[in-house]
Order: C-alpha cells, then structure tokens, then sequence
C-alpha cells in the first residue's frame, strides 16, 4: 500500500521534543519472509549499541553484528509465525517495529529508516534496525536485524512539501500562548456546544495551561500527535483471528465471563490497589508512567497490600534502549523491557523529568533478603496489534480479573479542558465526516496518549471507562476522567495493554548486568 504522510505538518502540530521514532510501516508491508541474521548470545542483556534511552539519530549500524547463524522466519496475516517448522505468533507494535515469539525464542527490533537527501524521513519496512533476541528462560541474550526475502515496494517517504500555506496557518496558532481570556473565551463556546449537542460532559478552564501553546501541552502526550488534518492508514481486510496468541495462552480471558456493572480498583472492599494521581511535567512519559503504575498495582493485588512500594517510572524511562524517554514511547515495549531487565524500587529511582540513567540506591543493600521482581506475560489484550474488533467485554475481564490496564488514545483538542462527566468526542470534530474509531477497517489506530484504566460502570444508562491520567490532581475529576466505554471513543479501545509481575528468577542479574555495562561505556 502507497502511503504518503505530511511529515511536515505533523512537525507544525506536534512537539518536536515529543516523539516516536519517524517510521510508520504496516502490517501488510511486514508479513512475508524474512531472514534473521543473529548475533553470538550471551548470558547477560546487552543494549546492542543502542543509546539509554535510544536516540532517533543514534541507531547503530546493522553492520555492527557479526553474524553468528541465522533463521528463516515466515510472517503470515494476521499474527502466525513459523521458524523452521516450529509454529508460534507475532505482533506489530503500532507502526514502530514487530515483535516475534516463537520456538522458545522471542525477537523485537523496530523497522528501518533513513533520511534522504532533504532530510526527509524514509521509512524501509522490509528491513528492521539492530534489535534485540532472547530465550524464554532469559540464559541467553543477542542482537539482530532483519531483511525481508520477499521484497515488494515498501520505501515510503513520510515527508512532503505540501500544503505549505496550511502548515503556517496551524503552526501560528498551535504555538499561540494560552491566557485565562482566550481560555474561558474557548470554554464557553464549547460549554455552549456540548450543552446544546447533549454530550454529557463539560469543559472548564485550566490554570495550569496558561501561558503554553497547544505543542506545549501536547508534549504531555507520549506518543506523537498526528495532525487531524492527515489521512489515516486504511488497511486491507483481514481474517478474524483464528487462534489465541502466545502471549494470551496463560491467561486467557473468556469472553462471556460476566462481570459486575461497576467496579474500579480504587475501592476493592474498602483497599485503593491504585496510586495517587500524578503530574507527569513536561515530559513525554505518559506510556511509562501508565505502564509502570498498571504493573505497581497488579503487584499490590497480588500481595494483597495496598501499601507495597511502587516501581520505578524512571527506571525504563531513562534506561530502556526500546523507548525513547521523554521523547515519547509505548506501553508495551515498557512491559516488555520490564520482563526482560526487571523491576527496581521507586525509591531508588525517582520520579523526575531531568533524570538520567543512574541508581540512587545500592540495590545491594537496599534490596537484601528481599524478592526481586520482573514483568511477564506481556501482551495486547488484543491479542495482537490490529486486532480492533475485539469484544468490549474482553478488556473489561482483563481489567476485572486482573488489575489495571493500560489504554491509548487521541481525543480532540477540547479534551484538554474536561472538567467533568463522560467524554465523548463532539461529532464536529469527528475525522472522516464524522466517523467514529471503531467503524475503521484498518491495521493500524492513531493514538497520542497513553493513561491507565482502573474500572468502569455506568450512569443514565451511559457506560464508561474510569481512568486515571497523568496530569495532577486539579485537572479532570480529582486527576481521573470517566471516557464512554464500548465505541472505541478516541480509539480508546483500540490498543489495551496489560502485563503480569512474577518473582525474578534471576534475583536482579539482568538489572545488576545494564548497570555494569553502563559504567563501562562511562569509561570507554
């Protein structure tokens, strides 16, 4: 499929500092095969070259690995791998990369891109950047890369020159400052709106928003913001899933389990499993907080202690090698990084935008006769990226039976001034005439916003998710916001993620192995 993003004015709406990495490649470009070729494993993880966090302008060079074998692997639609006979599944991880999972070994690297002569982003899906390779039992580490044998037409430049009058237009007043005049000038008109439209929420002024633009704001979301002006990535029709994927199969979610109207986790016979709301600053770390706080709470429900000790949100935001810290990143390659690293403590990283990849703690010490942690079973509820007809009652199982999710989604602008009640987007600011998210077939859903659901229920005959953002105690109702639930409302349905936390087998090598290899590279 041809696809041509206005880079451009992705760059006139979303903050520079707050991105993924510039590629966008689908699911149907990826499927075929490919060959794998692999690095020497070792016992212990290594960044395979890659900065801490990883760094869009830093990719290390696929020539860096010396190839110690390699393996034929067969993509099929929609989620199927095949190595050598062996059977296991697959998943894009949005629009970034693809992770594989089969024969007892799992793979993870993004697609590649270049520049061309312009500076334009070029994205080559049949070719993957150095990633990363393991066994289940996570003995034995390595680097790879990727190059697909069956070669079609995949280079897509994601940079036009187009629409340049447009461009100028948004930018001025993307990078307008926010005053309380312009401000309660714009929620009165969209009160007025949402009143008359019967929506069932309100707006309210924001004080915390004064004085920034629109691209400042955004950069609280940690996934790039894609202009509502650009065309969404329609994909071809696929099969319905036909069997469960290999993340999925221990945990396997009926989806006719009944389950009570109303529930949150807040408020589990009288224990609150979640923690206080949070402000994330000016930070893209929205999927890192989420994800962190998902995995803290599933943890205190399995304790069944409410006060157990959260983990680290800095910890994979400033270590991880498969985000991109406070540029931006995805839950899932949280999970992922936590299954294979492992889980630290907040107390020995706090939470805080300016940090960097450095205990502040002896791990040692602080963490002596004590069980070490780590993060497992890592999946889209789902049960694979793309999969967007997923019944509603699917997620809200995971959610019940298991603790917290995390949910990604990209509401309009107004969202930014909810106040109160159950969101839901005005039909004027609908995309495509007015259609809703799940009436998309599609491969691939547009999301900037990564949050944290903890329950749902329903009011006047309207359901809803309640969710936890990111962005203080004073914003939304106390720090949380009711979004309706069952239409994939800003594509909230689109992505769920979730994750379970087990004992370390390792007792905290992996964690003590990066560190290491980070003092190294401080003395090289």
């Amino acid at each position: 499929m041809t696809r041509l993003l206005f880079a451009a004015a992705v760059a006139a709406l979303a903050p520079q500092a707050f991105a993924d990495i510039p590629v966008h490649c689908l699911r149907h470009e990826v499927v075929g095969k490919w060959r794998f070729v692999l690095g020497a494993p070792g016992a212990s993880r290594s960044g395979c070259s890659h900065s801490r966090p990883d760094k869009e302008e830093a990719q290390p060079a696929r020539a860096l690995i010396q190839k110690a074998s390699e393996v034929t692997v067969l993509l099929s639609d929609p989620n199927t791998a095949t190595i050598e006979g062996k059977e296991g599944t697959w998943t894009m991880v949005y629009d970034e990369g693809f992770e594989v999972n089969v024969g007892g070994r799992s793979f993870f690297a993004f697609s590649n891109f270049t520049f061309d002569s312009e500076k334009h982003n070029v994205s080559h899906c049949d070719e993957t950047m150095v990633g990363w390779y393991s066994n289940e039992n996570r003995t034995a580490f390595g680097c790879y890369y990727g190059e697909k044998l069956t070669k079609e037409k995949t280079k897509v430049a994601l940079l036009s020159k187009s629409s340049t009058s447009t461009r100028i237009k948004e930018s001025s007043r993307y990078d307008a400052a926010l005053t309380h005049e312009t401000q309660t000038q714009h929620v009165q008109r969209l009160n007025r709106k949402l009143s008359m439209m019967q929506i069932g929420w309100r707006a309210r002024v924001m004080p915390k928003w004064n004085g920034r633009s629109f691209r400042e704001i955004n950069g609280y979301a940690g996934i790039a913001r894609r202009s509502s002006q650009l065309p969404r990535s329609v994909g071809r029709v696929t099969e319905p899933m036909k069997k469960l994927s290999f993340l999925q199969q221990k945990n396997k979610m009926p989806d006719n389990m009944k389950v009570p109207q109303t529930f949150t986790w807040a408020d589990v016979n009288g224990m609150d499993y979640t923690e206080p709301v949070m402000d994330q600053g000016e930070c893209g770390s929205c999927y890192d907080a989420s994800t962190m706080r998902m995995l803290t709470a599933r943890h205190k429900i399995n304790l069944n202690n409410s006060e157990a000790i959260p983990w680290s949100i800095n910890f994979p935001l400033f270590c991880s090698e498969y985000n991109q810290g406070c540029k931006g990143g995805f839950g899932f390659l949280t999970t992922k990084w936590s299954s294979d690293v492992g889980l630290i403590p907040a107390t020995c990283m706090r939470y805080n935008t300016a940090g960097s990849c450095k205990l502040e703690c002896d791990l040692k010490k602080e963490l002596a006769g004590q069980k070490r942690y780590r993060a497992a079973n890592h999946r889209y509820v789902n049960q694979y990226y793309g999969n967007f007809n997923t019944p509603v009652q699917t997620i809200m199982s995971e959610l019940y039976r298991n603790g917290p999710i995390v949910l990604s989604f990209e509401p309009s602008e107004d969202f930014m001034f909810y106040s109160d009640g159950i969101y839901q987007t005005p039909k004027d600011k609908l995309p495509l005439g007015g259609r809703k998210h799940v009436e998309y077939d599609q491969e691939w859903e547009r999301v900037d916003h990564a949050v944290v659901g903890i329950g749902y229920g329903i009011e006047n005959g309207t359901k809803y998710w309640l969710i936890m953002n990111s962005w203080g105690g004073d914003w939304g109702e106390d720090g949380l916001f009711r979004m309706a639930l069952g239409m994939d409302e800003s594509g909230v349905e689109s992505s769920p993620e979730a994750a379970d936390v087990v004992e370390d087998e390792q007792e905290g090598r992996q964690v003590e192995a990066l560190f290491a290899e980070n003092a190294l590279l401080a003395k090289a």
